[in-house]
């Protein structure tokens, strides 16, 4: 069983990245090998803006990768510089720069860069769209 990490570095709405990306990650999950992460970098941090509102009739591509990272047992985490120098903040956060409350979907988590120097060494495969 081999494990990957996954980087995303396109904001969610450029392009089909995260698209990809989610169908790679369900594939591996159903080969039976496992994820370690998803490190979500520079624009990439976009995904799990709560205040962002997908087109009527489609389903928000953050809460898609909610619904993956529960079934797959993975976490998914924000850049925390790329996120806060794009208005984004958990609970903490929100609080330090004295924003206007959380602005990041459930599940998705603020880290840092650490956490994806990490992922390489601990990872198989790194994957990035």
């Amino acid at each position: 069983m081999a494990s990957f990490s996954i980087l995303l570095t396109r904001s969610p709405f450029i392009g089909e990245s995260h698209l990809l990306a989610q169908e790679f990650v369900t594939a591996v999950l159903e080969a039976g090998h496992a994820i370690d992460r998803v490190f979500f970098y520079q624009d990439a941090v976009l995904v799990a803006n709560n205040r962002i509102q997908p087109p009527q009739g489609q389903q928000s591509i953050g809460v898609a990768w909610q619904q993956l990272a529960s079934e797959g047992g993975f976490p998914l985490q924000l850049c925390i510089a790329n996120a806060i120098r794009r208005g984004m903040a958990n609970e903490q956060e929100s609080n330090r720069y004295q924003l206007d409350g959380p602005t990041i979907l459930a599940g998705f988590e603020l880290t840092g860069l650490g956490e994806m120097a990490m992922a390489t060494s601990q990872s198989d495969r790194l994957v990035e769209f």
